[in-house]
């Protein structure tokens, strides 16, 4: 009868991938947020990524009354969006020789496997963190992040001066984020506190300048970001609830702004941690300022903040896992791993979406 040689097979490599994917996102904050939020998804098999945006709405006329007057009209009410599908890679090697020492130990080669798998599982999910934030147009290798929608041109003026929020001017999923770009106008005021059509700013961010003098305290710090956030993140969060019925849930901001937000003193306001949230339940450590969880991440860009309606946006998976494993042995007998990712981000519209930068 032959004797079976103890081998990890890639089944058992995926499911101790799976072990232990869950502890590192603790790490990978967006990665994290996206987890707690269950914004993950697997198994997506069609060629890209596809989805209807509904940007204009059907508009009511007064009845006059018996005989009924209708006007019946097939308005267009969508456009589609596209997102090709993009792949990441990373090799390890195990040289034949690491294999014969220590071969006497039965769990010798097992726990070299498992070591090498951890670290490349950590040093996979390192690399997704970053690109979470990355221009998946201006990079045609990365997967498009958050600052694929954000572009913008100069501030939008009223009455001859700069307001607060800066004007969208990008193209995301192959639609442009510009605003009247799918038609409508605004009829009194500018974006976004003007009256407008739905779809003049159905596919336009929110980008809002924090350091603008309209978020001004009397007699606070002399540091931008101290003295004006709290105005600055309640301008955003009011407005996108206004114009797109959206609430954030996370605020994801570099380590520095957390800090100085840390040291405001503000006697009407308090930041406290966050008692219980899905985020506190996978062992991300929050904030929480007036219901909106905050979280510091290294890899956000500096002076820079998010406000994320985590419902609304999806990391997609081809395959079962986020990060998939296969193993080839050579000519010498030396074992090959490779770990890859198939898929992209998908945000359903860049309007739910708000940025808090510095003017430069």
């Amino acid at each position: 009868m032959a004797v079976k040689t103890t081998r990890l097979t890639s089944l058992e490599i995926n499911t101790y991938i799976q072990q232990i994917a869950e502890p590192i996102m603790r790490n990978a904050k967006m990665l994290g947020i996206l987890k707690a939020y269950n914004r993950i998804s697997f198994n997506h098999d069609d060629s890209d990524i596809r989805w209807r945006v509904r940007f204009a709405r059907n508009q009511p006329s007064p009845n006059p009354g018996f005989p009924t007057e209708v006007t019946f009209n097939a308005p267009v009410r969508h456009k589609e969006a596209v997102l090709p599908w993009r792949s990441y890679a990373m090799g390890e090697y195990i040289h034949k020789v690491e294999k014969l020492v220590g071969r006497s130990k039965a769990t010798q080669f097992p726990r070299l496997v498992e070591n090498i798998v951890r670290w490349a599982i950590e040093d996979f999910q390192l690399y997704m963190q970053q690109k979470v934030y990355a221009d998946g147009d201006a990079d045609a290798m990365s997967i498009h992040g958050l600052e694929s929608m954000f572009a913008v041109g100069s501030a939008i003026q009223e009455g001859g001066n700069d307001t607060a929020v800066f004007a969208p001017n990008d193209n995301y999923a192959g639609l442009s984020t510009v605003l009247g770009a799918f038609g409508g106008s605004v009829s009194s005021g500018v974006f976004p506190t003007g009256v407008m059509d739905p779809e003049y700013c159905a596919w336009s961010p929110l980008t809002v300048n924090y350091e603008h003098t309209s978020f001004q305290t009397s007699g606070g710090p002399t540091d931008t970001w101290e003295n004006r956030w709290r105005k600055a993140v309640r301008y955003a969060r009011t407005w996108l609830l206004a114009v797109q019925g959206v609430e954030p849930e996370v605020m994801v901001l570099h380590p520095d702004l957390e800090r100085k937000a840390r040291d405001s003193t503000d006697p009407y306001t308090r930041l406290e941690a966050t008692a219980g949230s899905k985020l506190i339940d996978l062992g991300i450590q929050t904030l929480q300022f007036e219901g909106l969880e905050m979280v510091a991440d290294a890899y956000c860009p500096s002076k820079t903040a998010y406000l994320l309606p985590v419902s609304k946006m999806e990391l997609r998976s081809m395959q079962s896992q986020l990060v998939a494993y296969a193993k080839t042995t050579d000519v010498y007998q030396a074992d090959m791993l490779m770990f890859d990712f198939y898929g992209n981000m998908r945000y359903e519209s860049p309007a739910f979406f708000a940025k808090l930068k510095a003017a430069t």
